[in-house]
């Protein structure tokens, strides 16, 4: 059975983005926001749960440069 995966996106008044990943457990969560982070901009932050070093469903949270990249 197919586990449920959320990305919660915070975007706050100074324009960092903040991913939150639940549901993916491993490096895998990396790949899930590896789209937006190349969008985004640079990663200026990494924070990983104790889910990117088990097997079970948790989640890891990242911060993204919010400037403009036009």
């Amino acid at each position: 059975m197919a586990t449920k995966k959320d990305l919660v996106i915070t975007i706050g008044p100074d324009g960092e983005v903040t991913i939150e990943v639940e549901g993916v457990a491993g490096p895998g969560c990396l790949d899930l926001t590896k789209f937006l982070e190349d969008e985004l901009g640079e990663v200026t932050d990494r924070q990983l749960s104790s889910a990117y070093y088990q097997e079970e469903e948790e989640g890891v949270s990242i911060s993204l440069d919010g400037g403009d990249h036009s």
